[in-house]
């Protein structure tokens, strides 16, 4: 999902900003940097009511589909939807996008593979490799349109993106966790239950603004993300690749395709209201596959 003469921007919602917006009066003398200052204003607003409203996690489609069984590319489907991720942005794909799990394997290294192999319930232990499917969202410049230089240039032929197109991007991340203990995945986004105590208290400590809840890199990771990782991306799913391991003098494990390679859209943290799915049909596709 990227565009090779796409310029990537800086969110600034990804800042701490102060709720300010602006104040015009007649004669008032406006530039770029205002109109920006604008838009930022109102997307912020928006993005932290979604955020503290809704949460974050699926709001529609974005079902990860595992490969056909005689597919030698073994192809990773994601399905259209849309998601809210930890800023409340709005993170959309608007067409399927595939994933090639064997190009993808060879490109990793041997110690990341085999740090990432992991006991699955329905195989033989440490006969897959799990890694976890990210959404995250990005601004990327496009339209090319003339301007004044600025910065340190002097010219008179400089271009900027006259649009900044909001676009999602996909991430297979290992799990190099290791060991026995089981692999970190997503805590329940519902905690309030029914009971209305348990609502207020759930409320009453959900703001997580400020210097103690962020780091350089931005929110605190939660239990899914990894580190050196977007911490504000949407966890999708889970995949488990089977692989036969390496036995010596080999060091690299080999990805098995004549065994299905299993996706699991259980994990994930999603948003729900029951009133808008009265009267509606549910997809009754399985969330592990195959």
């Amino acid at each position: 999902m990227s565009d090779a003469y796409a310029e990537e921007v800086v969110d600034p919602l990804e800042q701490e900003l102060a709720a300010e917006r602006l104040n015009y009066s007649i004669g008032q003398m406006l530039d770029a940097t205002d109109l920006r200052d604008e838009q930022t204003y109102h997307r912020a607003r928006l993005a932290r009511l979604a955020k503290y409203l809704l949460g974050h996690g699926t709001l529609a489609g974005l079902r990860v589909v595992a490969p056909d069984a005689d597919d030698p590319e073994a192809h990773l489907t994601v399905e259209p939807g849309v998601a809210l991720d930890r800023y409340g942005r709005l993170v959309e794909i608007s067409s399927p996008q595939c994933i090639r799990l064997a190009r993808w394997f060879d490109d990793r290294r041997d110690a990341e593979l085999n740090a990432a192999s992991h006991s699955e319930p329905r195989v033989p232990k440490d006969d897959m490799v799990a890694a976890d499917l990210f959404l995250s969202a990005h601004s990327c410049g496009a339209a090319k349109t003339p301007a004044f230089a600025t910065g340190p240039f002097d010219a008179l032929d400089a271009v900027v993106s006259s649009r900044l197109a909001e676009r999602g991007s996909l991430e297979l991340v290992l799990r190099q966790e290791g060991g026995p203990a089981p692999i970190p995945e997503p805590a329940n986004q519902w905690p309030g239950g029914g009971n209305a105590e348990k609502q207020l208290k759930a409320v009453l400590g959900s703001w997580d603004e400020g210097t103690e809840n962020r780091t350089a890199d931005g929110p605190n990771p939660l239990a899914e993300h990894v580190s050196g990782h977007d911490p504000a991306a949407i966890f999708l799913a889970r995949i488990f690749l089977p692989i036969k391991p390496p036995s010596a003098p080999e060091t690299r494990p080999r990805l098995q395709m004549s065994k299905r390679i299993v996706v699991d859209n259980s994990k994930r943290p999603f948003i729900f209201f029951p009133g808008k799915w009265f009267g509606r049909e549910i997809d009754e596709r399985p969330l592990v596959q195959p």
